[in-house]
């Protein structure tokens, strides 16, 4: 997750940069459109008020594009958020990925210290070294609303539960993942060692 922030921030200063650029260019460049003296019909007949909405236009694309990604890279504090542990019941795959990382769909069963237990689906980003771990029967650290439980956090997932006896199909599955070029082959040493280091 903290890697998407600066990939999403760069990008979202490149296009306005982009787009800031072609409305000086509009306004202000050697081909600039002349206003003065033409009214809005000599303007739509002319073709020179196409960039003026188009502009405009593809900000607001751009914008509705980009909020689904925004919301999950930056999600909304929770005010008056309660921290509660989980246990993932049931895992699946959403279909969403976001730097080749996946987003995966979750069951949590929670369990508050100061009220009732609940069940509650929610959705996060792993990565794509961890995928294999994610699975039923780890636990999670969360944050959510009281007044609200749908409306929750991930803190942490606890992937290093699956233990030492998960290690050879760890290793299989990391092997298969460098096979198909998924990962690089730093990514691929720095979690065998992890993984070595474990047993």
């Amino acid at each position: 997750m903290k890697s998407l922030r600066p990939v999403l921030l760069i990008s979202s200063i490149i296009a306005i940069l982009g787009l800031g650029f072609a409305g000086f260019m509009l306004f202000w460049g050697p081909d600039r459109i002349e206003f003065e003296g033409r009214s809005p019909v000599e303007l739509l007949k002319s073709g020179d008020i196409a960039p003026l909405i188009v502009i405009p236009l593809a900000l607001i694309i751009g914008a509705l594009a980009l909020w689904p990604v925004i919301r999950i890279a930056f999600p909304p504090e929770i005010k008056n958020a309660v921290t509660a542990q989980a246990r993932v019941m049931k895992v699946w795959d959403t279909g969403v990925s976001i730097n080749d990382n996946p987003q995966v769909g979750l069951l949590l069963h929670v369990t508050p210290s100061m009220s009732a237990a609940f069940d509650v689906e929610a959705k996060t980003i792993v990565s794509r070294l961890n995928a294999a771990l994610v699975q039923p029967g780890i636990t999670a650290e969360i944050k959510y609303d009281p007044k609200d439980p749908k409306r929750l956090q991930i803190v942490t997932l606890n992937v290093e539960e699956i233990g030492s006896g998960g290690a050879e199909s760890r290793l299989e599955e990391l092997k298969t993942l460098l096979d198909r070029r998924l990962i690089t082959e730093d990514e691929y040493n720095k979690k065998r060692e992890q993984i070595i280091k474990a047993l």
